[in-house]
């Protein structure tokens, strides 16, 4: 083995456990809002049966992938689309689209403000 790949083998994390508590409840909080955002357009491209709906959801994927990877860029258009998702919905005036139009403004509130989602980022951008 090269010297380099020993010392990396070596490495003691550099967070303390409250850290890693806090990163793993960011991870998992993030990959909620991940899988919720996905399997919406999923729905979306089932229901759909258009191409359109493909397109949707291989650029969703694409999006997710990159905001799990702890990209800011991602995460700052993840949040945008959501708000803009959440207005759509708020706006169309029936009850029931503004229950679910709840749901992408608690996403990007959560995305934005929790302390734990931002430990997460700030640990996977490292990565």
């Amino acid at each position: 083995m090269t010297d380099s790949l020993m010392e990396s083998l070596n490495d003691t994390p550099t967070e303390t456990p409250a850290q890693a508590a806090a990163i793993r409840a960011g991870w998992t909080i993030t990959t909620v809002i991940l899988g919720v955002v996905l399997l919406t357009s999923l729905i979306v491209m089932l229901l759909g049966g258009s191409g359109a709906g493909q397109i949707r959801f291989l650029l969703e994927a694409a999006l997710c992938w990159n905001v799990y990877l702890g990209r800011g860029w991602a995460r700052a258009l993840l949040v945008l689309l959501l708000i803009v998702n959440a207005a759509l919905l708020l706006s169309a005036g029936n009850p029931f689209s503004t229950v679910l139009g709840v749901v992408p403004l608690l996403g990007a509130a959560a995305l934005c403000f929790v302390p734990q989602v931002n430990a997460y980022f700030r640990y996977a951008s490292k990565m």
